[in-house]
C-alpha cells in the first residue's frame, strides 16, 4: 500500500527530484517555496512531488518522480492527483505542468490540456543539454487542467 504524505526523509531525496529536474539550483529554488509530498511503500521512499503557488489559484506540479523499480505501478497517476487535491485544498483552482515532448502524452491521458509554450526554456535555463529518452530537449510545453 501507497502513503502519501508530506516528505519526511532526514535528507533532501536528490536522487528523485533530480530525476525528474537534473539542475539542481532549480530544484532547490522550488525547494524554498514549495510543497515537497512523497510517496511511501513499507516506510520506504518511492517517488516524490513538489508543487509551489505560482499566482493566485494556480498551482504548478514542478517535480514528479517515481523510483524505475516502481514504475509502471500507478504511483505517478497518484501523486498527480494528490497534488491536485492539496492544491485545492489550498484554494487553487487550476493546475499546470511543464513537460516537454516525451512526457505529453503522458499528462494529455490525465485531462491536462496546451495551455502556452516557453520557446528554448531547456537550452536557456539548464547548465547542459536535458536529454530525454534520447531527444534534446529545448520547448517546454505547459500544460493545464482545472482543478
Amino acid at each position: 500500500m501507497i502513503i502519501i504524505c508530506p516528505c519526511i526523509e532526514l535528507h533532501t531525496p536528490y536522487d528523485l527530484l533530480l530525476d525528474a529536474d537534473p539542475e539542481k539550483r532549480n530544484v532547490d529554488n522550488y525547494l524554498l517555496k514549495g510543497m515537497l509530498f512523497g510517496a511511501y511503500e513499507d516506510s520506504k521512499l518511492v517517488g516524490v512531488y513538489l508543487i509551489i503557488e505560482k499566482e493566485n489559484h494556480v498551482f504548478e506540479l514542478v517535480n514528479l518522480s517515481v523510483k524505475d523499480t516502481h514504475q509502471k505501478k500507478g504511483i505517478g497517476t497518484t501523486l498527480i492527483s494528490h497534488a491536485e487535491n492539496q492544491a485545492k485544498l489550498l484554494g487553487g483552482k487550476y493546475m499546470e505542468i511543464g513537460t516537454a515532448f516525451p512526457l505529453l502524452s503522458y499528462y494529455k491521458n490525465r485531462g491536462y490540456i496546451h495551455y502556452k509554450t516557453i520557446k528554448n526554456f531547456f537550452v536557456d535555463n539548464y547548465s547542459h543539454p536535458v536529454i530525454d529518452n534520447g531527444i534534446l530537449l529545448k520547448d517546454m510545453e505547459v500544460l493545464r487542467k482545472k482543478i
